[in-house]
């Protein structure tokens, strides 16, 4: 045996009284023993009681540990299922109520197990903290031998073994090691002060029960016995119920005095805002969490009341939750078996506290993306989209040039510029291609949603239009008295009908559809250039999008909108919906309701349709001018040309050519002005070594 040992047999650790008794400094008085077990003190109950109901939110869970670090959660574990079913009594929820209670006002909290024959846990109960204390021998050859257990009502003490308790401590009381120490030890004054305040209040409501008014006759005339009571009985009679406040005659000279208790008198707020605020503080939770007064200003001034919740989960439940997990995993964990490998967590994802705003979420996943620290599949993954094995590429800005550890700058070398041969274009090398292909595949990724979201805007624009065209075109034919046509009347020519066509299209709105078009297309185009962000920090164009640059970009969809003739567009339908309804021999309504279709549909043969195409075409064209804009104000001249990379194959030989190629922005700006509906043409930066 060394000499720690020796010492350490040696110790006593003689106990000190405990929480609800023995005196506190500087007074005779003993504010512990005054409060007794807690249970009728509000400003005790309340936070605890916000702890029992917050908790269970939680799910104690038992892992295992891989060899990466990573934790696999073990399914039907028998301890989980035990603590789910502590016993056929009450439940998961009753025994952490009782243990939470127990734990953070005495600082000790016991479960005691009850096994079956093989030894194995198959109940837990939980004692209450004054019923139970530890032992050991006054040599101190053990720390805790056992457990003394008094259930009280005449039943002697029982003697319960240290493997068949679960010792929650908070902490270790250095009065006595083998205990917890009270978090609310420290606010012994504060909990008496909010009782006391209540009992005065209460009190001088319950015995105030002073007289409305005094009467006593002047002159020093002593009324008998019988005059007081018949003055009282009167006084009653005519002043009370509904007859008060009626006029007051006295046969002989009489003072009426009022009397009473102002209640300002009795406002002890300030005193029982020390206390909540204190036992809160003791207990790692915002007063104004719980629902006390003396915290709610807070949430006025600085932090929300969801900053609050999450600020009570990490300093007042958490805590709590890991030191229960820590106690179960050594004293609970192992009579379940080998225990190698395993842990005891909580599972906080259905903690509605805890959860991160879906923004902020994406917000994070966005700066880890383009910091390339981590891959696009790792990234999908993260935000709750679909991944695959295409996935598993890191995205890096083109901007950036990979430096070997400790080489001297004049040892990097960035790759000479590609120069044109006999004519043809520079192409691009294949790290260049890497570079631009993962900005250019970023976008990609965006186009589907950005082109749906304009498609239904679009839908939504046709279909007023339509409405629109079929008012128009019913007043036309109700201004001709058109009911409906005979053989005779089919045989009109065409010009007859030129009449009619001018009269619905002076009804049509055109010049309102063209300024709604182009605000629609600004609207697009600016959406599509500010979803790019992410994509022009990767490609070192930065995050910002200039006053300028948005300008111009929305300018070129108001062009793009303008090169929709709308007037000849909208003409042609109302001539090809009369042709068509009057070889069928319809009516003013049903002519009027086909022109408002084939106005919907445009050159195309339904308005879905039109919709679809014109939203893959802009947004394609959208994101090349956003890269082309964005890039011209950063300095960019020129780009590295994708052609049918991300698209329908594209096989031609000039499109076989122009892959890979690098152009000028003005050339890059005429080649996406010219790319046809089905286009697959895209740019990325080129930077100048």
């Amino acid at each position: 045996m060394n000499i720690f040992q020796k010492a350490l047999a040696a110790m006593r650790h003689s106990a000190r009284p405990p929480f609800i008794s023995g005196l506190l400094r500087r007074t005779r008085f003993d504010y512990r023993r005054e409060i007794g077990d807690g249970l009728d003190a509000s400003v005790v109950t309340a936070p605890i009681q916000w702890i029992q109901r917050a908790l269970p939110e939680a799910a104690l869970s038992v892992g295992r540990r891989g060899r990466d670090g990573s934790i696999a959660l073990v399914d039907d574990h028998p301890l989980t299922a035990l603590i789910a079913r502590p016993n056929d009594y009450y439940s998961e929820i009753a025994l952490w109520g009782g243990t939470i209670f127990s734990y953070l006002f005495a600082g000790n909290a016991y479960w005691v197990k009850v096994r079956n024959g093989a030894g194995r846990p198959v109940e837990l109960w939980y004692v209450p903290h004054w019923t139970i204390e530890p032992k050991w021998p006054q040599d101190g050859s053990e720390f805790i031998s056992h457990y003394r257990y008094s259930p009280g009502s005449g039943a002697p003490p029982v003697r319960l073994e240290s493997e068949d308790v679960v010792h929650f401590r908070h902490g270790l009381d250095p009065r006595n090691t083998r205990l917890g120490l009270s978090p609310l030890g420290g606010a012994i004054r504060e909990i008496f002060m909010d009782l006391e305040s209540s009992n005065f209040v209460a009190a001088l409501l319950r015995n105030m029960g002073v007289p409305g008014v005094v009467i006593s006759p002047k002159g020093g005339a002593m009324p008998s016995a019988e005059d007081v009571d018949a003055t009282k009985a009167w006084f009653q009679e005519a002043f009370g119920g509904d007859k008060r406040g009626g006029p007051l005659v006295m046969g002989a000279p009489t003072d009426v005095t009022p009397y009473g208790f102002n209640p300002q008198q009795m406002n002890m707020g300030e005193a029982r805002d020390i206390a909540e605020e204190r036992v809160c503080a003791c207990l790692g939770i915002p007063a104004a969490v719980v629902g006390f007064g003396a915290g709610l200003q807070q949430t006025k001034v600085g932090a929300t009341m969801e900053e609050l919740r999450k600020l009570a989960w990490h300093n007042g439940v958490l805590p709590v939750a890991r030191a229960f997990a820590d106690e179960i995993e050594r004293s609970l964990l192992p009579d379940f078996g080998q225990t190698a490998g395993l842990d005891l967590a909580w599972d906080t994802s259905g903690v509605l506290a805890l959860q991160e705003d879906k923004d902020k979420e994406v917000e994070r996943w966005n700066k880890k993306l383009a910091s390339g620290g981590i891959t696009v599949f790792e990234y999908r993954k993260g935000i709750g989209e679909e991944a695959d094995d295409s996935h598993r590429i890191y995205l890096r800005s083109i901007a950036l040039l990979e430096v070997p550890e400790r080489a001297p700058p004049r040892q990097i070398e960035a790759p000479a510029a590609p120069k044109a041969i006999g004519g043809e274009k520079a192409r691009a090398t294949p790290e260049q291609m890497r570079r631009g292909e993962a900005y250019v595949r970023l976008l990609a990724r965006q186009e589907k949603g950005l082109r749906e979201s304009f498609e239904r805007a679009l839908g939504g624009l046709f279909s007023k239009w339509r409405e629109e065209a079929r008012q128009a075109a019913r007043q036309a034919l109700a201004a001709r008295g058109e009911k409906g046509m005979g053989e005779d009347d089919r045989a009109k020519s065409v010009k007859a009908d030129e009449g009619l066509i001018a009269a619905v299209m002076e009804k049509l709105g055109i010049t309102a559809w063209a300024a709604e078009l182009g605000q629609a297309y600004g609207a697009h185009y600016l959406s599509v250039a500010t979803a790019s962000a992410d994509a022009a920090e990767i490609a070192g164009l930065g995050t910002g999008l200039p006053d300028p640059v948005a300008r111009a970009i929305v300018a070129s969809g108001g062009r793009r909108a303008g090169l929709l003739d709308l007037d000849a567009q909208s003409r042609a339908a109302v001539f090809e919906a009369l042709a068509e309804g009057r070889a069928e021999g319809e009516g003013a309504a049903q002519l009027a309701a086909r022109i408002g279709n084939h106005i919907e549909a445009g050159p195309w043969n339904a308005g879905e349709i039109r919709a679809a195409i014109i939203a893959r075409t802009e947004t394609k064209y959208a994101q090349n001018i956003s890269t082309i804009e964005r890039a011209k104000a950063a300095g960019v001249e020129k780009f590295i040309v994708f052609d049918g990379r991300f698209g329908p194959p594209r096989s031609t030989p000039s499109h076989i050519a122009r892959d890979g190629s690098i152009v000028t922005a003005a050339e890059a700006d005429e080649m996406a002005a010219a790319e046809h509906p089905n286009g697959t043409l895209s740019f990325a930066p080129h930077f100048e070594p």
